[in-house]
């Protein structure tokens, strides 16, 4: 993971750093290298605690160090941080709660067309929270269909 984040910030690749459940392999040090190396940094509310934990940083200062850090929040929507500003984007109230697999990686498709579309961090992840609450409401982790028209791209 650390090679490929070195090897796209040595080309000028523009990357989200979304740790994940690998968080917890790596120490301070080399997270706060991930970091470093980041364009963008996605965590969940447990994962931005123990990156803020393990690096000494607040979110705070973690957002000051890349172009923007979201903290999912489930149901709660998110928080953008940008240059030391948190932004809560609310969720979206789904048609029916189904199954949460994949939500996660639906929520992160959509950020990352809005990022390839170059929004602003709080629309893409809006946009991922609208996504996130059409996936909860189906079967399996990709049975979900996104009407383009209806969210309006």
């Amino acid at each position: 993971m650390l090679q490929h984040a070195e090897q796209f910030a040595a080309a000028g690749i523009p990357f989200v750093f979304d740790p994940g459940q690998g968080l917890p392999m790596f120490d301070g040090e080399a997270l706060k290298h991930f970091v470093d190396l980041a364009s963008w940094v996605v965590v969940n509310d447990y994962e931005g605690k123990m990156l803020s934990q393990r690096t000494g940083w607040s979110l705070a200062e973690i957002s000051k160090r890349v172009r923007g850090l979201v903290v999912t929040l489930a149901a709660e929507g998110c928080e953008v941080w940008i240059d030391g500003e948190r932004e809560h984007v609310p969720g979206v109230t789904p048609t029916a709660v189904v199954e949460p697999t994949g939500c996660g990686d639906a929520w992160r498709g959509a950020l990352l067309f809005g990022l390839e579309k170059e929004w602003p961090l709080a629309q893409c992840a809006a946009l991922g929270n609208r996504i996130g609450a059409l996936k909860i409401a189906q079967r399996g982790p990709q049975n979900y269909q996104v009407d383009r028209k209806a969210l309006g791209l």
